[in-house]
């Protein structure tokens, strides 16, 4: 063990993951399509065990389909949430990722997409908040969700507005999971399929249907050492109230 020292290896993380925090503070400003587009691009570039990419995504757009978002959450969540302008599902397909050993691994997967478009939403100046308060049941009928996708985690994003906004019983700081105080551990991994993007952004008041066409099929490993480009995602309005 050398006499490294804490801050020198802070120091040599990179800035919006050291910097990031679970803020709940939002602007009321719409986010820019490009910048959403941006929110789903670093998502879609997540690794996944194969490289299988078994999740979906919602992005909730109109007054009909918030109501709906904010009906699943928590009564906690519920205090702050709802004005976020940017509200997200992300949703898992266990299927497409098969469970293994008693792992859950589409749900593995899910999280490392996620967290991609959590540093990647601080960096670019945004709020955006992951959040396990929900009711699955409430997500999966209220967006009319087939079988057998799962919900993995609901998020709200936007730009960032100021603390004092916040309700009192919000604004107090919350113990959290941020930050530098966990413990890493080493672990050697197999080397997975050649990675490549796939995000289906289905609309947020469609049918009782497949949430999303599949993306055009990646290269395989040692057809090509450049990931594919498939241009932006297409961003859809969900139906909204008159």
């Amino acid at each position: 063990m050398n006499d490294t020292t804490s801050t020198d290896i802070r120091a040599e993380i990179l800035k919006p993951l050291r910097e990031r925090r679970s803020e709940r503070h939002f602007a009321q400003r719409p986010l820019e399509p490009h910048v959403v587009a941006s929110l789903v691009e670093a998502f879609r570039w997540a690794p996944s065990s194969n490289n299988r990419q078994p999740w979906r995504l919602i992005l909730v757009q109109g007054a009909e389909a918030g109501a709906k978002f904010v009906d699943a959450l928590s009564d906690s969540n519920k205090k702050w949430a709802h004005v976020a302008p940017l509200k997200i599902v992300l949703l898992g397909h266990p299927e497409e990722q098969p469970d293994r050993d008693g792992q859950n691994r589409w749900l593995l997967d899910c999280g490392l997409a996620l967290e991609n478009m959590l540093v990647q939403g601080y960096s670019m100046g945004l709020t955006i908040h992951a959040m396990a308060g929900w009711n699955e049941q409430k997500v999966l009928a209220n967006f009319n969700v087939p079988a057998p996708f799962r919900v993995a985690a609901l998020i709200g994003a936007g730009y960032r507005g100021r603390i004092e906004d916040l309700p009192e019983e919000v604004a107090e700081p919350v113990a959290t999971a941020d930050g530098p105080d966990a413990q890493a551990a080493e672990a050697a991994a197999p080397a997975e399929a050649a990675e490549g993007p796939k995000a289906q952004v289905a609309e947020a008041a469609a049918p009782a249907a497949e949430p999303a066409e599949e993306a055009p099929a990646e290269p395989s490993a040692g057809e090509t050492e450049e990931r594919k480009e498939l241009g932006e995602p297409e961003l859809v309005e969900s139906e909204s109230d008159a």
